[in-house]
């Protein structure tokens, strides 16, 4: 899997390829399966999920792992939910700016924090 994160307006740079991205749900399919998600940087994407989101998800911070569909889809392969108390004091600009800094810098730090 990858570990790409990767900001919701920049999801049509990986159509086809694996990638994280992180947002709120903004709103559930009736049997959980798929969600509308406004990423952090307030694009709003759908992701369709492997099993049902519970039922009390909605405005949650969820963690989406899974292939790019198109520039505003995505299937997920597996997800964190986290619980609203432990993302109310969640900074959103400084997780921007390190996935900008992350995508700026690519493969420069392949190794230096982890074994390849």
């Amino acid at each position: 899997m990858s570990d790409v994160r990767i900001l919701g307006k920049r999801l049509a740079q990986r159509v086809g390829q694996e990638a994280i991205v992180l947002g709120r749900i903004t709103g559930k399919s009736s049997d959980g399966k798929s969600a509308e998600i406004t990423t952090t940087d307030d694009a709003r994407i759908n992701v369709t999920f492997p099993e049902s989101l519970d039922k009390d998800a909605s405005g949650s911070y969820v963690e989406v792992r899974g292939t790019v569909k198109s520039k505003s889809t995505m299937s997920c392969n597996s997800f964190v939910l986290l619980p609203l108390s432990m993302t109310k004091d969640f900074d959103v600009n400084g997780y921007n700016t390190m996935v900008h800094m992350r995508c700026a810098v690519g493969n420069q730090l392949d190794g230096v924090f982890y074994e390849n």
